[in-house]
């Protein structure tokens, strides 16, 4: 009876850990912050100093659907992170128009003015070429904040995107996913415009490249800086051996030593 009741257990364990995966559908992996923002925005912004991004938000809190003037950040004190918002960083903005892809090299702030003599005010501007950009990063940064303290260690793009869909399975401990959709995690996937017609090729289209280049450096920086501890536990492949599924296990853990909250990253994205 004691093995049976063992046994019954541990199928109910196993049944209700294969429920909450088909309530959370790969699917999901496409919702969130990174639906409507290109990466390079979500890791640029990660980037910033805790001046830099105040100011950041200050901006962006008082920006409206066509602003075209500069938006008041504060006093003299709001200078020098402005400046460096205007010189130090740099956006890559990555977008399909149309029929073509396009990436846009730029920066966070257009112009910083100074106002006034005596009692100075510090003034940014943003460029309305990218309205859609800091709208949407208004809207969607109050609860992606939640979770700033493990994101802003990750420098890698790769990891950035790993770490945003695996954390919703970081409960269930064990995930299937496509080599296919893998790539769109990943942010490796061929680039097609409304129509279906190919516009760019897969980045990496070879699998050991993929993995030793992308999926190898994510995991190994997301379990050295975060929360979570990744591993590959099981290749699925066709008939033909190319590799089709895989599965990873996901774990929570403690943050490791050395890279605590309000620790300053490097300036840079890795890729």
């Amino acid at each position: 009876m004691a093995i049976e009741s063992f046994h019954f257990q541990k199928l109910t364990m196993a049944t209700a850990k294969n429920s909450i995966q088909r309530r959370l559908p790969d699917s999901v992996i496409d919702k969130g912050l990174e639906e409507s923002l290109p990466i390079g925005v979500q890791k640029s912004y990660f980037m910033l100093s805790d001046a830099e991004r105040e100011i950041l938000n200050i901006a962006l809190e008082k920006y409206r659907p066509g602003q075209v003037e500069p938006v008041s950040v504060g006093g003299r004190k709001a200078l020098k992170p402005a400046l460096r918002l205007a010189t130090n960083y740099r956006l890559v903005i990555e977008e399909v128009k149309g029929s073509e892809a396009v990436t846009s090299y730029t920066r966070w702030v257009d112009a910083v003015q100074v106002r006034g003599t005596e009692n100075q005010e510090i003034y940014l501007a943003l460029s309305p070429r990218f309205e859609h950009v800091w709208l949407d990063l208004k809207k969607q940064l109050p609860e992606y904040l939640a979770e700033k303290p493990t994101r802003i260690r990750l420098r890698s793009r790769y990891s950035l995107r790993l770490y945003n869909w695996a954390k919703k399975y970081a409960t269930v401990g064990s995930k299937r996913i496509s080599l296919e959709r893998l790539r769109k995690v990943l942010g490796l996937q061929s680039v097609r415009d409304a129509d279906g017609n190919l516009i760019q090729e897969a980045p990496l289209p070879v699998w050991a490249n993929l993995r030793q280049r992308a999926l190898d450096t994510a995991i190994a920086e997301i379990n050295r800086k975060t929360d979570l501890k990744i591993s590959l536990e099981e290749l699925g492949r066709s008939s033909h051996r190319r590799i089709t599924t895989l599965t990873f296990d996901i774990k929570a853990q403690p943050i490791p030593n050395g890279h605590e909250k309000g620790q300053k990253p490097r300036l840079g994205i890795e890729h």
